[in-house]
Order: structure tokens, then sequence, then C-alpha cells
């Protein structure tokens, strides 16, 4: 869910092709006929261009190619074993998967993803990894749906293919950061997108920062981690789930999150410091739109508000 648009793009430039043997053949048969050389010389002449144009042939063209692993590029797959698949809440899955080497090392930001698919013909998915880097296994909250069974209906034991972690996930040491100074970050996320927001707050990457999560789901039951909301706010997070559709017995925020992030601004109970904020992103388009159009009335320019691709 996290996931936009094509990145990467593969590019080869190909060499000339070698030159024509045919003008090494032609040259040692027009010197033969010189009336100047005898039959020996002759024949080493024409051994000679035999020699070359055999020796043209056979050289390899001369490529040049830059490759950047993204959406549309030949990515190596590795089988892994599913160590576990629970409910994390309605309609989501959270798979744990026992990764390989070659899958699990590259993952050193959150944000970042794999590549997924049931089998060598099938074509991928892509999935953010919800468990903080060298955590062990890899974790994926997953939305369930028909496309997707083979994964969200995985049991213990069966076995996928994941391409390597890649993706530059949330570029915490970006730029704008640095430049900014940025010492306090607005989190949002709505549906199975808090899925790489877990692995930024369990990495301890904002560690230091003031942060707030608003964490927008259809309903209470369908919010995943609400288990960990705690160890978060232990974490110096602060947590604001926001409900579309709360029913009468939900005490919380209703709504969508850009709205409760704009109340909260406008109450005089957020902490938008303009010069020194960012914010991380994932959800729905429109969500990130709504929320980019807040900041840019609070003055928080647009590089700043980091998105995981």
């Amino acid at each position: 869910p996290c996931f936009a648009a094509p990145l990467w793009q593969l590019q080869q430039g190909t060499a000339a092709s070698p030159p024509s043997t045919a003008c090494a053949a032609t040259g040692p048969s027009r010197i033969g006929r010189s009336p100047s050389l005898g039959p020996n010389a002759t024949q080493l002449v024409a051994a000679a261009g035999a020699f070359l144009a055999t020796a043209l042939a056979a050289r390899p063209l001369r490529r040049r190619k830059v490759q950047r692993r993204g959406w549309g590029d030949d990515v190596t797959f590795f089988d892994a074993s599913v160590a576990e698949n629970v409910e994390a809440a309605d309609g989501l899955r959270l798979v744990t998967i026992e990764a390989p080497k070659e899958v699990a090392d590259p993952f050193k930001r959150g944000g970042q993803f794999v590549q997924a698919k049931p089998a060598a013909d099938a074509k991928p998915s892509f999935y953010a990894i919800s468990s903080p880097p060298a955590s062990g296994k890899l974790e994926f909250l997953i939305k369930a749906v028909e496309s997707n069974e083979w994964i969200t209906g995985a049991s213990a034991g069966d076995v996928v293919q994941l391409s390597p972690a890649m993706g530059k996930g949330f570029d915490l040491d970006c730029e704008a950061w640095k430049q900014a100074d940025v010492n306090q970050v607005n989190i949002f996320a709505t549906g199975s997108g808090v899925a790489p927001m877990r692995a930024v707050i369990e990495s301890d990457a904002l560690s230091g920062k003031v942060c707030r999560l608003y964490y927008g789901a259809r309903s209470e039951g369908s919010m995943a981690y609400a288990d960990r909301f705690d160890a978060w706010r232990k974490r110096g997070i602060e947590v604001v789930p926001v409900l579309s559709q709360g029913g009468n017995d939900w005490a919380g925020r209703s709504g969508y999150v850009q709205t409760a992030m704009k109340e909260d601004e406008e109450r005089g109970e957020g902490f938008v410091l303009s010069a020194r904020h960012g914010a991380l992103l994932c959800g729905q388009k429109e969500m990130v739109q709504a929320v980019r159009e807040v900041y840019k009335e609070l003055g928080v320019p647009e590089d700043r508000t980091l998105m995981n691709f």
C-alpha cells in the first residue's frame, strides 16, 4: 500500500558491430596477385589475414550496462519459509518469514520493502517490511485480498520467494532534514501503511526528536498494532488513533488524520515549528496530498515530508 511509482529503469547501450571479415579475407587475395611477392610470402600474408579475421569475429562486443534494481528490473529471488501467520486486525495479516541473509542483509532502514511471489513464474507483489532492521525474522503487515491469498493464507513451513530488501526507505539523513536540523516529526499512516512506521519507530531512528503518530483506520478492530502503542509511547512517540467509522463507543478522535493534525494546530495543541519540522507519510494518495496541503499552509516545504519510495 505504501509503494507507488516505478523508480528505476534498465538502460543498456550496445557497441558497434566488429569490423567486417570480408575486408580481411579480400585483402590477402589482392596482395597474393601482386607480381612482387613470391608464393611463400603470399601464403604467409594470407594466413595472417585469416588469423586477423578469426580474431575480430571472436572478439566479444563491448557493452555498457547501467542497472538500478526496482519495479521493472530483473531481480534475483530466494526461497524463504513462512514461520507464522496471524491476524493483526480486521482484514490484516501479520506474516513472519525466515529469510536468508541475501534477503535480510540489505535491510538497513525502516520503509524498505521486498518483492514477493509464490513461484518463479509468478508476478511479484511489493510489501514493506514491518519489523525493524537487524531484528531476526522479517515481518509483513498485509491487507488480505483474493489476489494475495498465497501469502495471507500461508501456513508455517510454506515456501515463498523474496527479493533482497530494496528501496531507499525513509531517509532521515536527507539533505532537506539536515539543513533544517529537524527535531520534531509528525508521522502519518493509514491502514496497513503503519507497517513501515513500526520499523522506523522500533529502530529508534527518531530517538531525540519530538514525535507524534497520527494513525488512521476505519474502526477500532481494524487498527493493527494497538497492543504496541504503550511501548511506542515509552520510546517517545505520542500516538493519536483516528477512526473514520468509530461508532458511538469510540471516545477517541474521529475523521481523518490530516483533519486531526490541522485541528490540533488550530487549537494550539500541535507542535509544528516550520523551521525545524519534518514528517513521514504512508497511506492513500489522497491522505498524502491532503497532509501536504496543510503543511503548505503552515510553511513546511514538501521536501521535508518524506515517503518511503
